[in-house]
């Protein structure tokens, strides 16, 4: 990490963006104290609980003996109401080994959230569920963010933070390319065309085509650039009778902060390499 100065704010649902060795792992463990720090410090104003990638419980144990294990570990109660809102009151029988990996994920959170932390972050949260288990984890994360904590999300399942995150800070190569709220950064990034799914996809590229707006047909529909205005493109073929059924925009606004800020630097060519050592020769 070199020089990497953030805050995230109370009750912020916050996402740490960055490629693979950008530090994001490194800084989450400095921030438990897991490795020491060369310099700087970390400073948190309530309890943190983090969750990294990966199950830690041993399998041959069921979720109520590893329940009542960290509530002994921490003297704390545990209340029914707190094992349901964490989804995991239903399968408290069930042997450690035998969770689908939603089930598990949901035991490591609610096991975390027993020291009455009001900052949890997640490493990696959605790999390994399938679609069902990631919107089960986005509900859960709704009802703790709910409950006034603050939640710090680290994942490459961009189109899954876009629906939940409200503040992000952006790595590349150990340091901080960009922070702020989803809005601010959103200025800051390349516009992105659009995917119309219609009734009639020939008709409405021959309509697009006619009015001279630069569209492609694809796949997944017709594409509309970025520069050409969504409402007047709708309306345009709404008055031709082409039906829009659906409309996607090309590349999601985290995709997008993800390509502008902390997508993996581009590797420095022999050309260059040879010039920098002449350079210095």
């Amino acid at each position: 990490m070199d020089g990497v100065t953030f805050d995230v704010h109370t009750r912020a649902v916050h996402a740490l963006l960055g490629h693979n060795g950008a530090g994001k792992t490194t800084l989450l463990r400095a921030l438990v104290g897991l490795i020491d720090l060369s310099s700087g410090h970390c400073e948190a104003k309530s309890t943190v609980a983090v969750v990294f990638t990966g199950r830690s419980l041993p399998g041959d144990i069921s979720v109520a003996t590893a329940v009542e294990f960290r509530r002994r570990l921490l003297g704390t109660p545990v209340s029914t109401a707190f094992l349901a809102a964490m989804g995991v009151d239903e399968f408290l029988d069930r042997r450690v080994g035998d969770l689908s990996t939603g089930m598990a994920q949901r035991v490591e959170i609610a096991l975390a959230l027993l020291s009455g932390a009001q900052t949890l972050v997640l490493d990696e949260p959605t790999t390994g569920l399938d679609p069902q288990g990631v919107s089960d984890l986005l509900a859960l994360l709704r009802t703790i963010h709910e409950q006034g904590r603050t939640i710090i999300l680290c994942s490459h399942d961009l189109s899954q933070l876009e629906l939940i995150c409200d503040t992000v800070t952006c790595l590349r190569g150990g340091r901080v390319t960009a922070h702020g709220s989803v809005e601010e950064l959103a200025l800051r990034v390349p516009g992105t065309g659009h995917i119309l799914r219609t009734a009639d996809d020939t008709a409405a590229l021959d309509v697009l085509e006619g009015h001279g707006i630069e569209a492609t047909r694809e796949v997944r529909g017709v594409l509309v650039p970025s520069g050409a205005a969504l409402s007047s493109v709708v309306s345009l073929l709404d008055d031709r009778s082409v039906n829009v059924r659906e409309v996607h925009t090309e590349r999601g606004l985290f995709h997008r902060i993800y390509q502008e800020f902390a997508s993996a630097p581009a590797p420095e060519t022999g050309g260059q390499d040879r010039a920098h050592a002449e350079g210095k020769a």
